[in-house]
Parts: C-alpha cells; structure tokens; sequence
C-alpha cells in the first residue's frame, strides 16, 4: 500500500488547475472543501497553492482524482459523476475491516449475478495506486455504500471515512452487521444482521431490498436487474443469474409496463429461462409480473 505523498497530489492538482479557468477553479476548491485563504498575490502562484497546503490528505486525494480525470479548460463539474461508469450500471461500495475481507468478496461475487458492480478495496486497488485516491475516487462514482459492520470496523479509521463521505455526499448506506453489534451509536441503527443461517446470497438480496427503498435507487436497479434477467442467455451460471435478478425483483415498486413486456418476451425467447427452476422458469415470470400488476392496481 502507497503511502499518500501530500506534496506531490499538489503538484498534480496545480498543473491541472492553471489549465483551467479562475471560475472553475473556485469551484472545484470549494467543492472539495478546501479552506478559504485571503485573497492575496497571484491567483494561479499565490492564491491557489495556500489553498492547497491548507487542505487535508482526503480533500487533496478527492480533487486529485478529479483533476486526473478532467484536465480540459471549462469541463463542466456535473460531467464527473459520469466520467467513468455507464449511465446504466449500479455501482455499491463495500466497506469492511480487514477481518472481513473474504465476506466483501463473497458479497462481490453474489451481487455480481445482478449485474451490480462492487469495489472492494482489497480487491480492486492496483498495488501500484495511491491508495487514498483510488479509495476516493470510487466513492465519488458510487450509487451506493454497503457496511459490514463489525467491532473492528467500527475501531477503523478509513471504515468510518468511507461511510461518512459517502453519508456526507447523500448517498444510500445500508449496514450489515456481523455477528454482535457493535456498541454506541451504530449498534443502534437499523440494520441487517448477518445471521448463521444466512447465506452470502441471502444477505445480497436483503441489501438490495434496502436499496430498493431509496428512491435514487429503486428505478435503476429495477432497470439493471430486468436487463441483466432477460438478456443473460448463456448456460454458465444462468441458474444463479436469473434466480437472483427474480427474487430481487420481487423487491421493486417500480416496474414499468414496458419491462413487463420484455419480461414476458425473454419468457418465450430465452431458453434459460424455459430451463430454470426444473422447467418452471416461465411460471415464476410469469408470476413476478402478474404480482406486480396487482400491487399496482391496488395503488
């Protein structure tokens, strides 16, 4: 793990920030929270690098992935969202303790079958990387942020970061707790407890039930999960892909006419779906989108 080097994230932030205009400077500090300094000598060799020394290793790492990314004079700031993700994936951040490790993996792998793409620090970070940059680089791109949450995370530094940037930015956090919850605060609020008998799968699916509650991400989960059900057409793992995009879509409020519709065509035109369940497949489309015409009558 690289340690981060304070002196040279300035270096690449100010050779980033002099090809930009004096208006999108301004914004991108403040964005980033750096704090404010008199307005005194040269903006670009004065003003803007005792901005910089003042501002801590998270908002340097922060503004440094930025300018990586974007280096075009009078880039739009609402274009970095977008910068490295499809519009239509789902993007959920793990956060655990070293401890935890093989459970965030196992998690990675089931939430996968959904077509949700997971960063795990462990996992994901290139030795080579600047850990605190690539960390967050990858909350600023997420949808959302799933805790494992055990008495060692909550002792973690970089655990408690994770989840306060990523509560900091308005985003969906859902809590799995880890055998005993953990005192104080945290192990008062609502969460999911990750029982004995619960499977890797079970708690995947009880986290995406939660985020189905959010309303940022119920439509494009629901979007994610009937593309990824009507067009996974290849026999390797299609039990595992298509059980778990209909139990997850189970879990929506949302379907549209329209993924009705595909639904039951992928019913009549994937033979996976003809195969799964010893052959009950097209019952249990069938089913989900007929529940789901009810619920929504009823409304």
């Amino acid at each position: 793990m690289d340690a981060f080097d304070k002196d040279l994230a300035i270096d690449d932030i100010q050779f980033g920030l002099n090809q930009l205009g004096i208006a999108n400077v301004l914004q991108l500090m403040d964005k980033y929270g750096l704090p404010k300094v008199l307005k005194s000598g040269s903006f670009y060799e004065s003003y803007v690098p005792k901005r910089l020394d003042q501002a801590s290793p998270h908002q340097l790492a922060a503004l440094t992935s930025y300018i990586k990314a974007h280096t075009k004079t009078g880039v739009s700031l609402d274009e970095m969202a977008s910068r490295l993700r499809d519009d239509n994936a789902f993007g959920l951040f793990i956060s655990h303790s070293q401890s935890q490790e093989a459970e965030a993996l196992a998690l990675k792998e089931q939430f996968a079958l959904g077509g949700v793409e997971c960063f795990v620090a462990s996992d994901d970070i290139e030795t080579s990387s600047e850990w605190l940059v690539e960390i967050v680089d990858q909350l600023e791109q997420m949808d959302g942020l799933m805790s494992l949450t055990t008495q060692q995370s909550i002792l973690s530094a970089t655990c408690n970061q994770e989840i306060g940037f990523a509560l900091g930015a308005g985003k969906p956090v859902v809590s799995v707790m880890v055998g005993e919850a953990p005192q104080g605060l945290v192990g008062s609020m609502q969460a999911i407890s990750w029982k004995d008998r619960f499977s890797e799968k079970d708690v995947a699916l009880f986290v995406v039930e939660a985020l189905m509650k959010f309303p940022q991400c119920s439509e494009k989960l629901t979007s994610l999960l009937v593309r990824q059900l009507v067009s996974y057409d290849q026999p390797h793992e299609s039990f595992k892909v298509i059980g778990f995009c209909r139990k997850a879509l189970t879990f929506s409020d949302c379907l549209t006419a329209g993924q009705i519709f595909e639904l039951r065509k992928a019913v009549i035109e994937n033979e996976q779906i003809a195969r799964f369940a010893s052959g009950r497949g097209p019952e249990l489309i069938e089913s989900l989108c007929v529940d789901f015409e009810k619920r929504a009558a009823v409304a």
